[in-house]
């Protein structure tokens, strides 16, 4: 039946509560369309939780694969995976029980005589404060001496990667800077595994 047809019958109608009729709302379809809402959101949620939880198991996993150049530093419980390309590149020196000097070797022994760990080649040192410190109390106990990157505390250490200071190498030798401007480059790509986090 349409609007003329209603009209004749019912008797005169006003046409704007005719239109008003045809446009009631299909409460059916508005709920329909909310539990396929509701359910795409669940889905969502639950997709998310299952890739967090993916990445966390990766993010924590213990186990190193073999083929990743890695950098054991004992008493520190530290490990450093590294790029690949510093296979056979580098070298690292212990010193005060619980800090190491990663440098590469052959800058070292073009440019040292030697005699100091901290000169010629230094890439990085790695520093295990005797405390758990956040990256504010750090800087705030005023060990942000050089350019650093806070790596983590745990319950009673705290690891930070400071950088060279100075200029470790032969400005004058290309392939001096060239090695070593793409190893310093490199730096940001290192990733540690901490052994002692779950440590109870």
């Amino acid at each position: 039946m349409n609007k003329k047809q209603l009209s004749h019958h019912i008797g005169n109608i006003d046409d704007k509560l005719v239109q008003q009729a045809e446009r009631i709302p299909d409460y059916a379809m508005r709920h329909r369309w909310k539990r396929i809402r509701q359910l795409c959101a669940a889905v969502a949620v639950l997709a998310l939780m299952i890739s967090s939880f993916s990445l966390g198991a990766t993010v924590f996993a213990r186990e190193i694969p073999v083929e990743q150049e890695t950098l054991e530093l004992e008493g520190v419980e530290l490990t450093l995976i590294l790029p690949d390309s510093w296979a056979g590149l580098y070298s690292v020196e212990r010193y005060n029980s619980s800090n190491y000097v990663v440098y590469n070797t052959k800058i070292r022994e073009a440019v040292s005589e030697g005699i100091d760990l901290f000169d010629g080649g230094v890439l990085f040192y790695i520093v295990c404060y005797d405390e758990p410190m956040t990256e504010e109390q750090f800087v705030e106990n005023g060990l942000d001496f050089t350019a650093y990157r806070y790596i983590l505390a745990t319950r009673d250490k705290t690891y930070i990667l400071h950088y060279a200071s100075d200029v470790q190498y032969d400005p004058e030798d290309e392939e001096q800077v060239s090695i070593y401007t793409k190893m310093d480059s490199e730096i940001k790509d290192i990733q540690f595994i901490v052994s002692d986090v779950f440590a109870e």
